[in-house]
């Protein structure tokens, strides 16, 4: 019987890692691409993604590889620094990881809020779908948001007037046939359909349509030996290591791909009752990946949702289908790469802008404002932030505004005057610090004289030394009336224990 397990184990795992094959090998192309690097950075990704990462990983289900969430942050490093720091930037994120999963403080990952989250999402999948928009028409994208929304009615234009078959109607034909392929194949109710990933049947149909029209478009570009393009990193490179700008770009992608990972280990744990994930165990994984991925050339790795969810929905069992996904990317590469050239580049950037517009996820938006309008605000704020400056500046701005948001919540001063028929009842709830005692102080002037008065502290999280010292000396000025002022000290006592509450008298 145990044996029989196995084998059907086996041929699960076998069954699933051909699927998370074909859907992570065009992907990881189209993030290469569209972050201005060969194509070998992504595939090699890819392959360390499941072969060494899958190994390792604390959540067995987990598909790691090269991550759009990430195609921001790597371009604009790129730009500012060059491709050869970016690698040596990929390596030292990987000695952080490992150090921070040794340390056991994986978990502080995942401290942040869905909010920031949903808006980090959101205003990548924004960037992403306006950059790749003009990338599937055969245009060069700009290198801001403005600069790409100003330039969108002129591209569109050009794909679509005056129709002479140019370059850019070649580009944009196959561009829209992709995504259209995606929806109606991602919509066929027959479940047997969903076995075959929409997005290698699109980029299939996609390349047997630009060959047999001999379409003039940007192909992928491979040459003949796939580790002809291997880009070891050099002794020199470590020279780097007490610049302040690479320690900075480490520190951020660190933060994101981590938080990622994290995240996509909570999502999967909760799609399957077999998955529970060792965070530590998991970040060591992606820290050993990140730094043999900056060793030779690769992408940094996050784990991946799509992949993962394909992994579970086609019912692997074990690690084994992750590393098999990775062992079967690694054949293709060395032996049939010359079957990547036939793949228009307007394809890969096709699935990406769909990529990016499934990352809008205007249900998750919808459920934040109803749940609440502050959450919702830091949605936002976080979105247009990412959006105007660029993904750090922006994630930190969100957590600015989410921190903003808890102290302004804490500082609240929430007192409840309430008139009863012999009495007036002030109610004390949440926290009550030094910073609110002038607002304490109006609303206690302006109790009635002429009633008893009891102040309820049934609600009252915590109140600090100045704001009790402020009810005592209010109490015994009016305690000398001819009317009863009465204090609820000893629920005020168990939410200050460390006050000297021996200079009080009892009441």
């Amino acid at each position: 019987m145990e044996n029989l397990f196995n084998i059907v184990t086996l041929k699960k795992d076998f069954l699933a890692s051909i699927i998370v094959f074909l859907i992570a090998m065009p992907l990881a192309i189209g993030i290469s691409i569209a972050c201005g690097l060969p194509v070998y950075s992504g595939l090699i990704a890819a392959i360390i993604g499941g072969i060494v990462v899958g190994a390792f990983s604390g959540n067995s289900l987990q598909v790691s590889g090269p991550a759009a969430g990430l195609i921001l942050i790597i371009v604009d490093i790129i730009q500012t620094q060059g491709i050869d720091k970016l690698f040596f930037i990929i390596f030292v994120v990987g000695l952080l990881q490992i150090t921070f999963g040794l340390f056991s403080l994986g978990k502080w990952f995942r401290a942040i809020s869905p909010a920031i989250i949903q808006g980090m999402l959101a205003g990548i999948g924004i960037s992403i779908f306006l950059s790749q928009f003009h990338i599937m028409l055969d245009s060069k994208p700009q290198n801001t948001f403005f600069a790409n929304i100003a330039d969108l009615f002129s591209v569109i234009y050009n794909s679509v007037l005056p129709f002479d078959g140019s370059q850019h109607h070649h580009a944009a034909f196959i561009g829209i046939m992709t995504i259209g392929i995606i929806v109606l194949w991602n919509n066929i109710p027959d479940k047997r359909f969903k076995l075959i990933p929409s997005a290698l049947v699109a980029v299939i149909a996609a390349s047997l349509m630009a060959a047999f029209w001999h379409f003039d478009i940007h192909y992928i570009s491979l040459g003949h030996n796939f580790w002809s393009d291997v880009k070891l990193m050099n002794l020199s490179d470590f020279k780097y290591i007490f610049d302040g700008k690479i320690l900075f770009s480490a520190l951020i992608i660190t933060f994101i791909a981590s938080a990622e990972t994290l995240l996509t280990s909570n999502a999967i744990d909760k799609m399957c009752e077999r998955s529970k994930t060792d965070y530590n165990k998991e970040i060591i994984a992606q820290g050993i990946g990140n730094s043999l991925s900056g060793l030779v050339g690769g992408l940094p790795l996050t784990g991946v949702i799509v992949r993962s969810a394909a992994n579970i929905n086609a019912e692997a069992q074990t690690r084994l289908s992750t590393m098999l996904h990775g062992f079967w990317i690694l054949l293709f590469v060395s032996f049939y790469p010359q079957l990547l050239n036939c793949i228009p580049q307007a394809a890969l950037a096709a699935i990406l802008v769909y990529t990016g517009f499934k990352l809008v996820d205007i249900g998750a938006a919808k459920n934040l404002y109803r749940l609440s309008k502050g959450e919702f605000l830091i949605y936002m704020i976080t979105l247009v932030s990412i959006l105007f400056t660029n993904l750090f500046e922006g994630i930190l701005i969100g957590f600015g505004a989410a921190l903003a948001k808890s102290v302004f919540k804490i500082l609240r001063v929430n007192i409840r005057v309430e008139d009863e028929a012999n009495r007036t009842v002030v109610k004390l709830s949440g926290n009550i610090i030094f910073l609110q005692l002038p607002q304490l102080i109006e609303v206690f002037e302006k109790l009635p004289e002429d009633k008893d008065i009891y102040v309820c502290a049934e609600r009252l999280h915590y109140i600090d030394h100045a704001c009790v010292d402020f009810i005592k000396d209010w109490q015994e000025a009016k305690g000398v009336k001819d009317y009863n002022v009465e204090v609820d000290w000893a629920k005020i006592r168990r939410t200050y224990p460390n006050f000297k509450w021996r200079n009080f008298h009892k009441n």
